[in-house]
């Protein structure tokens, strides 16, 4: 692989990306077949065959193999082709469906979430077939649909009714990869954890009657004062492996004053007033808060049929985000003693909700990607991440995979300039970037597959 020309792979990633994204695959409602079959139709034309699965036509997803010389471990390249709107494409700089390649940027809904990687995996298992190469195992490229809209098209269903489709040792996927500036140190995030997710609505009853006579019963009142207690409630710290090792690291990078509050907020015994943490703090006390505990988000609310009616009902809904170890009926209790002395006027009802999903941080393949990181980038470290929200690991790791996600982007933008451009108008990835992501997910993949070059 020395000989390898990576910036010729790149450019061929920047045009695979560029067409992915001219294909509109907004969800909803989809229509992700677009995608499946224009990369159905560029893996036959190398000589690979592949798989097409519907729950519903349209909503497609392709899966495609290439098997080893010998035995040994099977890795999964996972991403999702399905994008969130770009309700308003007069304010881009270039159209959201253009891919247009213009200031040293692919520019499009997609290029960052997450057609970018689809691209790169795409260009990774190709480059495993022309090159011929000697290895052990299986590598595994899966594009799905639906993730953006929970996955009941894509991952989540594949995992429900063909298993083997996404059963695998490891898997590559989003939700890492961005480099993260901490004081001098810059270091690459590796996801191998997710909250877990419970959306449920609570109903509270009370009595109807006249808005001039006004009486204890009001349901909106009630709402209003179990809202307001859950609001404010701190849920207790429980500290996954990932986030301990994530705030350690942050610390020692900030210097002795910082890494002493970063040990009392690895304390599950104490709370600390996260307004200490300096202004300028690469890490926010948001963020921070939601990484060493369960947290719960009143989102939405609905009572009343008129101004002068108090309702007899009011229903609110409420985000709750779990941490490993804390349970929904942990959650179902806290709301209860919260609720007070309207717990029996109350009903509870789940909308949505999934587990934690984790991979071990001491795992081989996780080491492995650390080592590659090291050898590619000897001038950053990396740093195990929990995310808030969800993925499509969360499916695969319930298949007893061990999921991590992992992307390298270029140092060229910081990880809050990033952030802002995921679901948001002028998406658009570097093109170092996608350069960098081929290197290194190929040396990682070479390795967990013992490639003998």
């Amino acid at each position: 692989m020395q000989k390898t020309d990576w910036a010729a792979l790149g450019q061929e990633t920047t045009q695979t990306l560029s067409e992915l994204i001219q294909i509109d695959t907004t969800n909803p409602p989809g229509n992700e077949y677009k995608a499946i079959e224009y990369l159905r139709e560029k893996l036959a034309h190398e000589g690979i065959a592949s798989e097409i699965f519907e729950k519903e036509q349209g909503r497609s997803n392709l899966v495609a193999r290439l098997k080893g010389q010998r035995p040994g471990k099977k890795l999964l390249l996972l991403s999702h082709v399905d994008v969130v709107p770009a309700p308003d494409p007069k304010k881009w700089k270039y159209p959201p469906f253009s891919g247009a390649i213009a200031e040293g940027y692919v520019w499009g809904r997609g290029a960052l979430d997450m057609k970018n990687i689809t691209a790169t995996h795409y260009t990774i298992f190709t480059l495993f077939k022309r090159l011929n190469i000697d290895f052990a195992g299986e590598l595994i490229f899966a594009a799905t649909a639906d993730e953006e809209k929970g996955s009941t098209y894509g991952a989540a269903w594949l995992a429900h009714m063909h298993p083997e489709t996404l059963r695998a040792d490891w898997c590559l996927t989003e939700g890492g990869g961005m480099p993260l500036q901490i004081a001098s140190k810059t270091f690459y995030t590796i996801e191998s954890v997710e909250k877990g997710l419970w959306w449920f609505k609570v109903r509270v009853k009370g009595t109807s009657g006249h808005g001039s006579l006004p009486h204890p019963d009001n349901a909106l009142t009630k709402a209003a004062y179990i809202i307001d207690r859950v609001s404010n409630y701190k849920f207790p710290k429980q500290i996954a492996p990932a986030v301990r090792e994530f705030i350690l690291k942050a610390g020692e990078a900030l210097g002795p004053e910082i890494k002493k509050i970063a040990l009392v907020l690895l304390d599950e015994s104490q709370e600390l007033d996260l307004s200490m943490l300096p202004k300028d703090s690469p890490i926010s006390a948001t963020l921070l808060n939601a990484l060493v505990r369960t947290t719960i988000s009143p989102t939405m609310i609905h009572a009343g049929v008129k101004e002068n009616v108090i309702p007899d009902s009011c229903e609110f809904v409420l985000d709750c985000r779990l941490v490993p170890g804390y349970t929904q009926q942990k959650v179902r209790e806290t709301l209860l003693e919260l609720a007070d002395r309207y717990k029996n006027d109350i009903e509870i009802e789940t909308i949505q909700q999934h587990d934690v999903s984790e991979s071990p941080i001491d795992d081989p393949f996780y080491k492995l990607i650390e080592r590659t990181v090291k050898e590619e980038l000897p001038s950053v470290e990396t740093i195990p991440i929990m995310l808030t929200g969800a993925t499509d690991s969360r499916f695969v790791r319930g298949l007893g995979v061990k999921s991590y996600g992992f992307c390298p982007l270029s140092t060229k933008m910081s990880l809050a300039d990033r952030e802002k451009l995921i679901h948001n108008d002028n998406e658009r990835v570097d093109l170092e970037s996608l350069e960098l992501g081929v290197r290194v997910l190929s040396k990682i993949a070479l390795k967990a597959l013992e490639a003998r070059l």
